[in-house]
């Protein structure tokens, strides 16, 4: 989370690199949500395409895990998923229309306000920013 977030409410967690964590990783988030249907139905999928995407990525530590962090500021969310290192690096694919998979950083660019990836070599992180259309409540 950045500087601007100072007074931003928000939470972390870790969870291990299995791909059964992508659902609680997709509450965690969805669940700050309470009372905004449709923003919590995005976000619950732009989580679960950035999980998958750190997940995918070859040379992450097999038994390690990833973060997901996430504060609401005002009408607005930030996410960050990150993980645990590796020499990967993310790269964008190019996919044929009908490919069943490969798709999450596209959905993540068309859905979120904002995104990006940040790597180093102690790790990568994709974050995205959704710009709230309900009146964001945290849940308690």
């Amino acid at each position: 989370m950045g500087p601007d977030d100072a007074q931003a409410v928000g939470q972390r967690r870790r969870f291990l690199r299995r791909p059964q964590e992508v659902a609680a990783a997709r509450r965690f988030v969805g669940d700050a949500l309470a009372g905004a249907a449709d923003d919590r139905e995005t976000v619950r999928l732009l989580v679960s395409e950035a999980v998958t995407s750190v997940l995918d990525q070859p040379g992450g530590q097999a038994d390690g895990s990833f973060e997901v962090g996430w504060a609401l500021r005002g009408d607005r969310l930030h996410v960050e998923v990150s993980d645990d290192g590796g020499p990967a690096r993310l790269r964008r694919r190019i996919h044929e229309v009908g490919a069943p998979g490969g798709w999450g950083l596209q959905l993540v660019q068309a859905l979120a306000s904002r995104w990006g990836v940040r790597e180093d070599p102690g790790g990568r992180a994709i974050w995205f920013d959704l710009d709230l259309r309900g009146q964001p409540s945290r849940a308690t």
